[in-house]
């Protein structure tokens, strides 16, 4: 899945606006829509929206053969 659509999954399930998002990542709305919207998220976004959304964030390298490294 994507991480787009997993951050809008994410805001309708903690009953919260991209707007609101954006404010507690300390963005405007129009940077993060722009993110959104091109897939452009760096490490630090992800961190910051893991924790306004309250949930855990885990980045991992996947081998062909499904090993996580």
């Amino acid at each position: 899945m994507e991480v787009t659509k997993k951050v809008k999954r994410l805001l309708v399930e903690s009953d919260m606006n991209a707007t609101q998002l954006a404010e507690k990542i300390e963005t405007t709305q129009s940077n993060l829509s722009r993110k959104m919207k091109n897939e452009s998220y760096s490490v630090t976004d992800l961190i910051k929206i893991a924790e306004a959304l309250n949930v855990k964030l885990e980045i991992n390298f996947i081998m062909e053969d499904g090993t996580k490294i």
